[in-house]
Protein backbone atom coordinates (compact mmCIF):
# COMPACT_ATOMS: atom_id res chain seq x y z
CA UNK A 1 0.00 0.00 0.00
CA UNK A 2 1.26 3.47 -0.81
CA UNK A 3 2.51 5.46 2.17
CA UNK A 4 -0.21 8.01 2.91
CA UNK A 5 1.26 9.18 6.20
CA UNK A 6 1.25 12.88 6.97
CA UNK A 7 4.39 14.42 8.42
CA UNK A 8 5.18 17.18 10.90
CA UNK A 9 1.83 16.74 12.66
CA UNK A 10 1.98 19.34 15.43
CA UNK A 11 0.12 21.85 17.51
CA UNK A 12 1.68 25.25 16.88
CA UNK A 13 2.61 26.40 20.41
CA UNK A 14 1.94 30.04 19.58
CA UNK A 15 -1.73 29.20 18.92
CA UNK A 16 -2.41 27.60 22.30
CA UNK A 17 -4.72 29.66 24.52
CA UNK A 18 -6.92 28.83 27.50
CA UNK A 19 -9.66 27.51 25.22
CA UNK A 20 -8.24 26.57 21.81
CA UNK A 21 -5.23 25.38 19.82
CA UNK A 22 -4.41 24.89 16.14
CA UNK A 23 -2.90 21.73 14.70
CA UNK A 24 -1.12 21.64 11.30
CA UNK A 25 0.54 18.95 9.20
CA UNK A 26 2.11 18.27 5.80
CA UNK A 27 0.50 15.77 3.47
CA UNK A 28 2.35 12.92 1.84
CA UNK A 29 3.18 12.64 -1.85
CA UNK A 30 0.17 10.35 -2.28
CA UNK A 31 -2.38 12.70 -0.68
CA UNK A 32 -4.18 13.01 -4.04
CA UNK A 33 -5.31 9.40 -3.53
CA UNK A 34 -7.06 10.36 -0.28
CA UNK A 35 -10.46 11.89 0.34
CA UNK A 36 -9.16 13.60 3.47
CA UNK A 37 -8.49 13.24 7.17
CA UNK A 38 -10.27 12.48 10.44
CA UNK A 39 -9.25 14.19 13.66
CA UNK A 40 -9.90 12.60 17.05
CA UNK A 41 -9.83 14.17 20.50
CA UNK A 42 -10.27 12.00 23.59
CA UNK A 43 -11.32 9.13 21.37
CA UNK A 44 -14.07 11.09 19.60
CA UNK A 45 -13.99 12.19 15.95
CA UNK A 46 -14.27 15.98 16.04
CA UNK A 47 -13.58 16.80 12.38
CA UNK A 48 -13.48 15.31 8.91
CA UNK A 49 -11.48 17.41 6.46
CA UNK A 50 -10.77 17.28 2.71
CA UNK A 51 -7.23 16.41 1.63
CA UNK A 52 -6.37 20.03 0.78
CA UNK A 53 -7.02 21.22 4.36
CA UNK A 54 -3.95 20.59 6.48
CA UNK A 55 -4.92 22.55 9.58
CA UNK A 56 -7.65 22.53 12.21
CA UNK A 57 -8.43 24.74 15.19
CA UNK A 58 -9.76 22.88 18.23
CA UNK A 59 -12.13 25.07 20.24
CA UNK A 60 -14.07 25.00 23.53
CA UNK A 61 -11.20 23.41 25.46
CA UNK A 62 -10.77 23.55 29.22
CA UNK A 63 -8.14 25.88 30.62
CA UNK A 64 -4.97 24.40 32.15
CA UNK A 65 -5.74 20.93 30.80
CA UNK A 66 -3.70 18.31 28.89
CA UNK A 67 -4.95 16.83 25.61
CA UNK A 68 -3.88 14.30 23.01
CA UNK A 69 -5.05 14.64 19.42
CA UNK A 70 -4.89 11.99 16.70
CA UNK A 71 -5.17 12.17 12.90
CA UNK A 72 -6.01 9.42 10.40
CA UNK A 73 -5.96 9.49 6.62
CA UNK A 74 -9.18 8.49 4.84
CA UNK A 75 -9.31 6.66 1.48
CA UNK A 76 -11.25 7.79 -1.57
CA UNK A 77 -13.85 5.18 -0.55
CA UNK A 78 -14.25 6.85 2.85
CA UNK A 79 -12.37 4.22 4.86
CA UNK A 80 -10.06 5.22 7.69
CA UNK A 81 -6.50 3.91 7.22
CA UNK A 82 -5.56 2.68 10.68
CA UNK A 83 -1.80 2.49 10.18
CA UNK A 84 -1.66 6.19 9.24
CA UNK A 85 -2.43 7.35 12.77
CA UNK A 86 -0.25 10.21 14.05
CA UNK A 87 -0.64 11.86 17.45
CA UNK A 88 0.56 14.86 19.40
CA UNK A 89 -0.06 16.25 22.88
CA UNK A 90 -0.45 19.75 24.27
CA UNK A 91 -1.68 21.59 27.35
CA UNK A 92 -3.90 24.67 27.36
CA UNK A 93 -2.98 27.87 29.16
CA UNK A 94 -4.39 29.00 32.49
CA UNK A 95 -7.59 31.04 32.39
CA UNK A 96 -6.90 34.53 31.13
CA UNK A 97 -8.22 37.51 33.06
CA UNK A 98 -10.34 39.61 30.67
CA UNK A 99 -10.53 43.37 30.99
CA UNK A 100 -13.40 45.02 29.11
CA UNK A 101 -12.04 48.47 28.27
CA UNK A 102 -15.54 49.97 27.92
CA UNK A 103 -16.18 49.33 31.63
CA UNK A 104 -14.66 50.84 34.78
CA UNK A 105 -12.00 51.92 35.44
CA UNK A 106 -11.21 52.80 31.77
CA UNK A 107 -14.72 53.52 30.44
CA UNK A 108 -13.56 53.96 26.85
CA UNK A 109 -16.18 55.48 24.55
CA UNK A 110 -17.71 52.51 22.65
CA UNK A 111 -19.21 54.72 19.92
CA UNK A 112 -15.90 55.65 18.27
CA UNK A 113 -16.60 59.38 18.57
CA UNK A 114 -13.89 60.10 21.15
CA UNK A 115 -10.18 59.49 20.65
CA UNK A 116 -9.26 56.85 23.24
CA UNK A 117 -5.54 56.25 22.73
CA UNK A 118 -4.46 57.26 26.24
CA UNK A 119 -7.06 55.14 28.03
CA UNK A 120 -6.50 52.14 25.79
CA UNK A 121 -2.74 52.35 26.29
CA UNK A 122 -3.25 52.62 30.04
CA UNK A 123 -5.35 49.44 30.01
CA UNK A 124 -2.56 47.67 28.08
CA UNK A 125 0.07 48.92 30.55
CA UNK A 126 -2.08 47.71 33.47
CA UNK A 127 -2.81 44.31 31.92
CA UNK A 128 -1.62 41.49 34.21
CA UNK A 129 0.71 38.77 32.95
CA UNK A 130 -1.29 36.53 30.59
CA UNK A 131 -4.28 38.87 30.73
CA UNK A 132 -6.65 39.90 27.94
CA UNK A 133 -7.59 43.41 26.87
CA UNK A 134 -11.07 43.09 25.38
CA UNK A 135 -12.82 45.35 22.89
CA UNK A 136 -16.31 43.85 23.18
CA UNK A 137 -18.73 43.08 20.39
CA UNK A 138 -20.52 46.16 18.95
CA UNK A 139 -17.96 48.55 20.49
CA UNK A 140 -16.06 50.92 18.17
CA UNK A 141 -12.80 52.19 19.67
CA UNK A 142 -11.09 55.15 17.99
CA UNK A 143 -7.35 55.22 18.65
CA UNK A 144 -3.93 56.34 17.55
CA UNK A 145 -0.83 54.16 17.93
CA UNK A 146 -0.78 51.65 20.78
CA UNK A 147 2.16 49.59 22.05
CA UNK A 148 1.55 46.01 23.19
CA UNK A 149 3.79 44.27 25.71
CA UNK A 150 4.94 40.72 26.39
CA UNK A 151 2.60 38.03 27.70
CA UNK A 152 -0.73 39.61 26.82
CA UNK A 153 -3.75 39.17 24.56
CA UNK A 154 -5.59 41.87 22.63
CA UNK A 155 -9.04 40.50 21.80
CA UNK A 156 -11.06 42.56 19.33
CA UNK A 157 -14.65 41.38 19.00
CA UNK A 158 -15.83 44.87 18.07
CA UNK A 159 -13.87 47.34 15.97
CA UNK A 160 -10.55 49.10 16.55
CA UNK A 161 -10.36 52.00 14.11
CA UNK A 162 -7.48 54.36 13.42
CA UNK A 163 -7.54 58.10 13.90
CA UNK A 164 -7.21 60.17 10.73
CA UNK A 165 -4.75 62.56 12.42
CA UNK A 166 -1.10 61.59 11.75
CA UNK A 167 -0.07 63.34 14.96
CA UNK A 168 -1.78 60.50 16.83
CA UNK A 169 0.92 58.18 15.47
CA UNK A 170 3.91 60.13 16.84
CA UNK A 171 5.57 60.12 20.24
CA UNK A 172 5.03 63.37 22.11
CA UNK A 173 6.41 61.79 25.27
CA UNK A 174 8.77 58.92 24.49
CA UNK A 175 10.16 58.64 28.03
CA UNK A 176 8.60 55.19 28.46
CA UNK A 177 9.62 53.93 25.00
CA UNK A 178 12.77 51.82 25.04
CA UNK A 179 13.26 52.03 21.29
CA UNK A 180 14.70 54.87 19.22
CA UNK A 181 12.69 57.83 17.95
CA UNK A 182 13.62 61.15 16.31
CA UNK A 183 12.85 64.73 17.30
CA UNK A 184 9.59 64.61 15.37
CA UNK A 185 8.37 61.67 17.44
CA UNK A 186 8.72 59.10 14.67
CA UNK A 187 10.00 55.65 15.60
CA UNK A 188 12.87 53.74 14.02
CA UNK A 189 11.37 51.18 11.65
CA UNK A 190 12.08 49.61 8.26
CA UNK A 191 10.35 50.27 4.96
CA UNK A 192 11.23 49.09 1.44
CA UNK A 193 14.52 47.70 2.68
CA UNK A 194 15.80 50.72 4.64
CA UNK A 195 15.90 51.34 8.38
CA UNK A 196 14.44 54.83 8.80
CA UNK A 197 12.06 56.82 10.96
CA UNK A 198 8.36 56.24 10.33
CA UNK A 199 5.06 57.11 11.87
CA UNK A 200 4.05 54.45 14.35
CA UNK A 201 1.65 51.74 13.26
CA UNK A 202 -1.81 51.42 14.78
CA UNK A 203 -0.70 48.27 16.66
CA UNK A 204 3.00 48.03 17.58
CA UNK A 205 4.76 44.99 19.05
CA UNK A 206 8.43 45.46 19.97
CA UNK A 207 11.01 47.89 18.61
CA UNK A 208 14.29 47.88 16.67
CA UNK A 209 17.51 47.73 18.68
CA UNK A 210 20.30 48.64 16.19
CA UNK A 211 22.93 47.31 18.60
CA UNK A 212 21.43 43.79 18.46
CA UNK A 213 18.73 43.13 15.89
CA UNK A 214 18.55 39.45 16.84
CA UNK A 215 17.55 40.16 20.44
CA UNK A 216 13.93 39.43 21.38
CA UNK A 217 12.38 42.56 22.89
CA UNK A 218 8.72 41.45 23.08
CA UNK A 219 7.22 37.96 23.14
CA UNK A 220 4.10 35.86 23.68
CA UNK A 221 1.46 38.18 22.25
CA UNK A 222 -1.88 37.25 20.72
CA UNK A 223 -4.13 39.55 18.67
CA UNK A 224 -7.41 37.73 18.13
CA UNK A 225 -11.18 38.05 18.01
CA UNK A 226 -14.16 38.06 15.70
CA UNK A 227 -14.07 41.79 14.97
CA UNK A 228 -12.17 44.15 12.70
CA UNK A 229 -9.25 46.56 12.61
CA UNK A 230 -9.64 49.56 10.27
CA UNK A 231 -6.44 51.40 9.50
CA UNK A 232 -7.28 54.86 8.17
CA UNK A 233 -6.65 54.06 4.50
CA UNK A 234 -5.32 56.49 1.91
CA UNK A 235 -6.60 59.51 3.82
CA UNK A 236 -4.30 58.79 6.76
CA UNK A 237 -1.51 57.59 4.49
CA UNK A 238 -1.52 60.80 2.44
CA UNK A 239 -1.56 62.93 5.58
CA UNK A 240 1.48 61.02 6.88
CA UNK A 241 3.34 61.67 3.64
CA UNK A 242 3.03 65.45 3.66
CA UNK A 243 5.63 66.55 6.21
CA UNK A 244 8.29 64.15 4.88
CA UNK A 245 7.81 65.36 1.33
CA UNK A 246 10.41 68.07 2.16
CA UNK A 247 13.61 66.45 0.86
CA UNK A 248 15.84 69.33 1.97
CA UNK A 249 14.65 69.03 5.56
CA UNK A 250 15.03 65.25 5.59
CA UNK A 251 18.01 64.42 3.32
CA UNK A 252 18.28 60.88 4.72
CA UNK A 253 15.06 60.05 2.87
CA UNK A 254 16.20 61.34 -0.53
CA UNK A 255 15.80 58.72 -3.24
CA UNK A 256 14.10 58.18 -6.55
CA UNK A 257 10.89 58.00 -4.49
CA UNK A 258 9.43 60.87 -2.55
CA UNK A 259 10.55 60.33 1.05
CA UNK A 260 7.09 60.80 2.51
CA UNK A 261 5.80 57.51 1.14
CA UNK A 262 8.35 55.66 3.26
CA UNK A 263 7.39 57.44 6.47
CA UNK A 264 3.92 55.92 6.71
CA UNK A 265 3.03 53.57 9.53
CA UNK A 266 1.45 50.17 9.02
CA UNK A 267 -1.72 48.65 10.41
CA UNK A 268 0.17 46.14 12.58
CA UNK A 269 3.94 45.88 12.96
CA UNK A 270 6.13 43.47 14.93
CA UNK A 271 9.79 44.37 15.50
CA UNK A 272 12.23 41.94 17.13
CA UNK A 273 9.23 40.06 18.51
CA UNK A 274 8.80 36.34 19.10
CA UNK A 275 5.78 34.06 19.48
CA UNK A 276 3.02 36.28 18.10
CA UNK A 277 -0.35 34.91 17.00
CA UNK A 278 -2.70 36.97 14.81
CA UNK A 279 -6.03 35.25 14.19
CA UNK A 280 -9.72 35.58 13.44
CA UNK A 281 -9.83 39.24 12.50
CA UNK A 282 -10.81 41.26 9.44
CA UNK A 283 -8.09 43.82 8.68
CA UNK A 284 -9.17 46.69 6.46
CA UNK A 285 -7.57 49.69 4.71
CA UNK A 286 -4.13 50.29 6.24
CA UNK A 287 -2.28 53.57 5.51
CA UNK A 288 0.11 51.35 3.50
CA UNK A 289 1.12 47.75 4.42
CA UNK A 290 -1.20 45.69 6.63
CA UNK A 291 0.97 43.25 8.65
CA UNK A 292 4.72 43.88 8.68
CA UNK A 293 7.14 41.63 10.60
CA UNK A 294 10.67 43.02 11.06
CA UNK A 295 13.52 40.93 12.57
CA UNK A 296 10.91 38.68 14.19
CA UNK A 297 10.71 34.98 15.01
CA UNK A 298 7.75 32.57 15.12
CA UNK A 299 4.73 34.52 13.92
CA UNK A 300 1.49 32.66 13.14
CA UNK A 301 -1.24 34.38 11.10
CA UNK A 302 -4.40 32.43 10.33
CA UNK A 303 -8.14 32.72 9.76
CA UNK A 304 -7.86 36.36 8.67
CA UNK A 305 -9.43 38.56 6.02
CA UNK A 306 -7.05 41.20 4.67
CA UNK A 307 -8.82 43.80 2.53
CA UNK A 308 -6.92 46.78 1.11
CA UNK A 309 -8.17 47.17 -2.44
CA UNK A 310 -7.54 50.72 -3.66
CA UNK A 311 -4.89 51.41 -1.00
CA UNK A 312 -1.57 52.84 -2.26
CA UNK A 313 1.09 50.19 -1.43
CA UNK A 314 -1.64 48.19 0.27
CA UNK A 315 0.39 45.01 0.88
CA UNK A 316 -1.19 42.30 2.98
CA UNK A 317 1.44 40.24 4.85
CA UNK A 318 5.11 41.26 4.71
CA UNK A 319 7.76 39.24 6.56
CA UNK A 320 11.04 41.17 6.56
CA UNK A 321 14.28 39.50 7.73
CA UNK A 322 12.18 37.19 9.91
CA UNK A 323 11.96 33.43 10.41
CA UNK A 324 9.62 30.60 11.38
CA UNK A 325 6.50 32.15 9.91
CA UNK A 326 3.10 30.60 9.27
CA UNK A 327 0.28 32.00 7.15
CA UNK A 328 -2.82 29.94 6.37
CA UNK A 329 -6.61 29.91 6.08
CA UNK A 330 -6.64 33.57 5.02
CA UNK A 331 -8.47 35.59 2.37
CA UNK A 332 -6.78 38.47 0.51
CA UNK A 333 -8.02 41.23 -1.74
CA UNK A 334 -5.34 43.90 -1.75
CA UNK A 335 -4.10 47.04 -3.46
CA UNK A 336 -0.60 45.62 -3.98
CA UNK A 337 1.24 42.40 -3.07
CA UNK A 338 -0.97 40.08 -1.03
CA UNK A 339 2.20 38.54 0.40
CA UNK A 340 5.64 40.13 0.03
CA UNK A 341 8.62 38.27 1.49
CA UNK A 342 11.59 40.59 2.10
CA UNK A 343 15.05 40.81 3.69
CA UNK A 344 16.34 44.34 3.10
CA UNK A 345 17.79 46.32 0.23
CA UNK A 346 21.29 47.01 -1.00
CA UNK A 347 23.53 47.96 0.66
CA UNK A 348 21.81 47.83 4.05
CA UNK A 349 20.27 44.41 3.54
CA UNK A 350 23.68 42.91 2.82
CA UNK A 351 25.19 44.57 5.89
CA UNK A 352 22.38 43.67 8.31
CA UNK A 353 22.48 40.22 6.70
CA UNK A 354 19.40 38.68 8.34
CA UNK A 355 17.60 36.35 5.93
CA UNK A 356 13.93 35.53 5.89
CA UNK A 357 13.57 31.77 6.15
CA UNK A 358 11.24 28.93 7.07
CA UNK A 359 8.03 30.48 5.75
CA UNK A 360 5.01 28.17 5.53
CA UNK A 361 2.06 29.43 3.44
CA UNK A 362 -1.00 27.30 2.71
CA UNK A 363 -4.75 27.40 2.19
CA UNK A 364 -4.93 31.00 0.97
CA UNK A 365 -7.81 32.37 -1.07
CA UNK A 366 -6.39 35.31 -3.02
CA UNK A 367 -9.10 37.18 -4.91
CA UNK A 368 -7.17 40.15 -6.27
CA UNK A 369 -4.04 42.28 -6.00
CA UNK A 370 -0.55 41.53 -7.21
CA UNK A 371 -0.31 37.98 -5.80
CA UNK A 372 2.54 36.43 -3.80
CA UNK A 373 5.92 38.17 -4.19
CA UNK A 374 9.25 36.77 -3.01
CA UNK A 375 11.58 39.81 -3.18
CA UNK A 376 12.37 42.29 -4.58
CA UNK A 377 14.02 43.43 -1.35
CA UNK A 378 16.04 40.26 -0.77
CA UNK A 379 19.61 41.46 -0.19
CA UNK A 380 19.77 39.63 3.15
CA UNK A 381 18.63 36.40 1.51
CA UNK A 382 15.38 34.43 1.37
CA UNK A 383 15.29 30.66 1.79
CA UNK A 384 13.11 27.67 2.64
CA UNK A 385 9.74 28.92 1.42
CA UNK A 386 6.85 26.42 1.28
CA UNK A 387 3.60 27.32 -0.50
CA UNK A 388 0.76 24.83 -0.97
CA UNK A 389 -2.99 24.52 -1.53
CA UNK A 390 -3.45 28.17 -2.43
CA UNK A 391 -5.93 29.60 -4.94
CA UNK A 392 -4.53 32.76 -6.54
CA UNK A 393 -6.90 34.36 -9.04
CA UNK A 394 -7.40 37.76 -10.67
CA UNK A 395 -3.89 38.91 -9.74
CA UNK A 396 -1.30 40.68 -11.87
CA UNK A 397 1.60 38.31 -11.23
CA UNK A 398 0.42 35.11 -9.54
CA UNK A 399 3.57 33.94 -7.75
CA UNK A 400 6.61 36.09 -8.53
CA UNK A 401 10.25 35.76 -7.46
CA UNK A 402 11.95 39.06 -8.18
CA UNK A 403 15.07 41.13 -7.53
CA UNK A 404 16.68 44.26 -8.84
CA UNK A 405 19.98 43.61 -10.63
CA UNK A 406 21.93 45.71 -8.12
CA UNK A 407 20.50 44.02 -5.07
CA UNK A 408 22.79 41.01 -4.57
CA UNK A 409 21.44 38.50 -2.09
CA UNK A 410 19.66 35.27 -2.98
CA UNK A 411 16.41 33.34 -3.11
CA UNK A 412 16.72 29.58 -2.75
CA UNK A 413 14.82 26.43 -1.84
CA UNK A 414 11.32 27.51 -2.83
CA UNK A 415 8.66 24.76 -2.94
CA UNK A 416 5.25 25.39 -4.50
CA UNK A 417 2.76 22.56 -4.87
CA UNK A 418 -0.94 21.83 -5.25
CA UNK A 419 -1.84 25.43 -6.13
CA UNK A 420 -4.04 27.20 -8.69
CA UNK A 421 -2.28 30.37 -9.84
CA UNK A 422 -2.46 33.02 -12.58
CA UNK A 423 1.19 32.63 -13.62
CA UNK A 424 4.69 31.96 -12.27
CA UNK A 425 7.66 34.26 -12.76
CA UNK A 426 11.25 34.46 -11.53
CA UNK A 427 13.03 37.44 -13.03
CA UNK A 428 14.73 40.84 -12.62
CA UNK A 429 12.76 44.04 -12.09
CA UNK A 430 13.88 47.63 -12.68
CA UNK A 431 11.93 49.58 -10.07
CA UNK A 432 12.78 50.53 -6.47
CA UNK A 433 16.47 50.67 -7.42
CA UNK A 434 17.83 53.44 -5.19
CA UNK A 435 20.88 52.81 -3.01
CA UNK A 436 24.45 51.71 -3.75
CA UNK A 437 24.87 48.54 -5.77
CA UNK A 438 25.84 45.24 -4.25
CA UNK A 439 29.07 43.66 -5.45
CA UNK A 440 27.32 40.65 -6.96
CA UNK A 441 24.20 39.86 -8.95
CA UNK A 442 21.26 38.15 -7.21
CA UNK A 443 21.23 34.35 -7.13
CA UNK A 444 18.02 32.32 -7.58
CA UNK A 445 18.31 28.55 -7.18
CA UNK A 446 16.47 25.35 -6.26
CA UNK A 447 12.90 26.20 -7.20
CA UNK A 448 10.27 23.44 -7.30
CA UNK A 449 6.76 23.64 -8.78
CA UNK A 450 4.74 20.43 -8.48
CA UNK A 451 1.12 19.76 -9.41
CA UNK A 452 0.34 23.41 -10.15
CA UNK A 453 -2.52 24.59 -12.35
CA UNK A 454 -1.96 27.88 -14.21
CA UNK A 455 -4.96 29.76 -15.55
CA UNK A 456 -3.53 33.09 -16.74
CA UNK A 457 -3.05 34.57 -20.19
CA UNK A 458 -0.10 34.75 -22.55
CA UNK A 459 3.22 34.13 -20.83
CA UNK A 460 2.28 31.74 -18.03
CA UNK A 461 5.83 30.87 -16.94
CA UNK A 462 8.78 33.27 -17.16
CA UNK A 463 12.30 32.42 -15.96
CA UNK A 464 14.88 35.12 -16.65
CA UNK A 465 18.29 35.20 -14.98
CA UNK A 466 20.37 38.26 -14.13
CA UNK A 467 22.90 40.09 -16.27
CA UNK A 468 25.02 43.22 -16.10
CA UNK A 469 25.51 44.95 -19.46
CA UNK A 470 28.52 46.92 -18.17
CA UNK A 471 30.54 44.03 -16.71
CA UNK A 472 29.09 41.43 -19.10
CA UNK A 473 28.52 39.16 -16.11
CA UNK A 474 25.48 36.91 -15.85
CA UNK A 475 23.91 34.93 -13.05
CA UNK A 476 21.53 32.30 -14.41
CA UNK A 477 18.57 30.97 -12.51
CA UNK A 478 19.65 27.44 -11.63
CA UNK A 479 17.90 24.27 -10.57
CA UNK A 480 14.26 24.80 -11.57
CA UNK A 481 11.98 21.76 -11.46
CA UNK A 482 8.55 21.99 -13.12
CA UNK A 483 6.56 18.80 -12.61
CA UNK A 484 2.92 18.06 -13.39
CA UNK A 485 2.09 21.59 -14.54
CA UNK A 486 -1.41 21.98 -15.97
CA UNK A 487 -2.02 25.06 -18.13
CA UNK A 488 -5.58 26.26 -18.70
CA UNK A 489 -4.76 29.30 -20.79
CA UNK A 490 -7.44 31.82 -21.67
CA UNK A 491 -5.79 32.59 -25.02
CA UNK A 492 -4.99 30.40 -28.00
CA UNK A 493 -1.35 30.08 -26.98
CA UNK A 494 0.42 29.97 -23.65
CA UNK A 495 4.13 30.76 -23.49
CA UNK A 496 7.00 29.57 -21.33
CA UNK A 497 10.04 31.84 -21.60
CA UNK A 498 13.49 30.77 -20.38
CA UNK A 499 16.42 33.20 -20.55
CA UNK A 500 19.73 32.85 -18.68
CA UNK A 501 18.71 29.61 -17.01
CA UNK A 502 20.63 26.46 -16.13
CA UNK A 503 19.50 22.99 -15.13
CA UNK A 504 15.79 23.39 -15.82
CA UNK A 505 13.82 20.16 -15.55
CA UNK A 506 10.43 19.96 -17.30
CA UNK A 507 8.29 16.92 -16.58
CA UNK A 508 4.71 16.48 -17.75
CA UNK A 509 3.61 19.97 -18.68
CA UNK A 510 0.14 19.75 -20.21
CA UNK A 511 -2.34 22.21 -21.66
CA UNK A 512 -6.11 22.18 -21.96
CA UNK A 513 -6.84 23.11 -25.56
CA UNK A 514 -10.22 22.82 -27.22
CA UNK A 515 -11.58 21.08 -24.11
CA UNK A 516 -9.03 18.26 -24.20
CA UNK A 517 -5.66 17.78 -22.52
CA UNK A 518 -2.51 17.45 -24.56
CA UNK A 519 1.03 17.05 -23.25
CA UNK A 520 3.51 18.85 -25.51
CA UNK A 521 6.37 18.74 -23.00
CA UNK A 522 7.17 15.55 -21.13
CA UNK A 523 10.31 14.55 -19.25
CA UNK A 524 12.85 16.97 -20.67
CA UNK A 525 16.02 18.26 -19.09
CA UNK A 526 17.30 21.57 -20.34
CA UNK A 527 20.78 21.38 -18.85
CA UNK A 528 22.11 24.71 -20.04
CA UNK A 529 20.32 27.49 -21.82
CA UNK A 530 22.50 30.16 -20.31
CA UNK A 531 22.89 33.16 -22.63
CA UNK A 532 20.26 31.64 -24.90
CA UNK A 533 16.67 32.87 -24.76
CA UNK A 534 14.20 30.05 -25.22
CA UNK A 535 10.46 30.25 -25.75
CA UNK A 536 8.14 27.27 -25.66
CA UNK A 537 4.58 27.69 -26.95
CA UNK A 538 1.87 25.40 -25.72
Amino acid sequence: MKDHHVINFQVLPTTISDSQATVVWEKSTFAKHLSGYQIFLAGQCIAQLPQNKTHFTIQNLQANHSYQIALYCVTEEGQRIEHTQVTCSFATMSKSERIDVTRAPYRIDPTGKTLSTVRLQQAIDDCPNGGTILIPKDAIILSGAIQLKSNMILQIDGCLTASQNPDDFRFFDSSHYIGTCNDDGLALSRYEGWELYCYRSLINIGYIDPSDRQKVVCENVRICGSGSIIGGGNQLGMAMREIYADEERFPEYTSDYKPGRRARGRLLCTMQAKNVHITGLTMIDPPCWTIHMIYSDTIVSNSLKILSKGIDNGDGWDPDSSRNLWLFDTEFDTGDDCVAIKSGKNPEGNVVNIPTKEVHIFDLNIKGGHGIAIGSEQSGGIEDIYISDCVIKNTLYGIELKAQNERGGYIKNVHIHDCHIDRFMAHPVTYNADGHSAQTLPVFSDIFLTNVTITGEGRVIELIGFSNDVTQKTEPIEGVHLKWIHVKAKMQEAEILLTHCRKVHLYSISVLKEESWITPIDNQDIESVTFQPMAIYL
